[in-house]
């Protein structure tokens, strides 16, 4: 590990201490022996920073910091990395995103009853085995500041995710991914704010039809969950996901062999 990257490594893992596994020291001591599980890349004016820690056996935890030439946090990004079987296969994987949130269990839900509907749900509870190769990202979070935008920062993001899942991986595989359409919220950068956060339907279901929108032109599918479960939701408002399913070629990239 170069000093470069120990310096953004340090600032990310000190930025996010209260919600890691370990001390940022320990951390640190890890990713010095093991550079699969981090990524500091420069992109024009950014540096993006990948981290990850292993959760269950075949879960991981992903983190992406962006920053400014200044180091202040313009954009961060975070999802649950698993293999497709396992995904399908794990109740371990099904127990810990059910009990995480409820959002979660709703991501692990959607995606199941998408992309794999010809499987019962949840398939982990049946005696039977999937056939199923690719990579699943189900996304926590994601958020690129105001003044930031349309820079293709929010693609290149969910490329550098992509990118460390298949790292090790060659030739054509698919990456499945679903993330909520949630308001944006800041939790870094010039756009954070003290105040908590209080749903409004005036202000955050134009900002939810503008998202899904844009995840529309980089190729997932929104979802409207209560569109088809009506039971869940009464108000046409609050659970809107988007759905990717994706051919992803194990390549060079900026963000290095994925």
């Amino acid at each position: 590990m170069d000093a470069f990257d120990r310096e953004i490594l340090a600032l990310s893992l000190e930025r996010l201490k209260d919600v890691l596994p370990m001390t940022p020291a320990a951390l640190m001591k890890e990713y010095e022996e093991d550079s699969r599980r981090y990524c500091v890349e420069t992109i024009g004016d950014h540096v993006f920073c990948l981290f990850t820690w292993p959760v269950l056996s075949d879960l991981e935890r992903i983190i992406l910091l962006v920053f400014d030439s200044s180091r202040q946090i313009i954009a961060d990004i975070g999802a649950y990395h698993t293999d497709a079987k396992s995904f399908l296969e794990s109740r371990e994987i099904y127990d810990y995103l059910s009990e995480e949130s409820d959002w979660m269990y709703l991501e692990h839900y959607v995606l199941s009853s998408t992309v794999f509907h010809m499987y019962p749900y949840p398939f982990c509870l049946s005696s039977q085995k999937a056939e199923e190769a690719g990579e699943v990202l189900i996304y926590v979070n994601a958020y690129v500041s105001r003044a930031m935008r349309r820079q293709h920062i929010f693609r290149a993001m969910l490329e550098s995710v992509s990118c460390h899942v298949f790292q090790e991986a060659t030739g054509i595989l698919p990456v499945y991914s679903v993330f909520s359409l949630d308001p944006d919220i800041a939790c870094f950068g010039p756009d954070a704010e003290d105040e908590p956060y209080y749903y409004s339907y005036e202000a955050d279901e134009p900002v939810r039809r503008r998202n899904a929108r844009i995840a529309e032109r980089i190729g997932f599918t929104p979802l409207k969950l209560e569109m088809e479960h009506p039971e869940e939701e009464t108000d046409g408002t609050k659970l809107w996901f988007c759905v990717g399913q994706e051919l992803f070629e194990a390549a060079e990239t900026p963000f290095g062999k994925c």
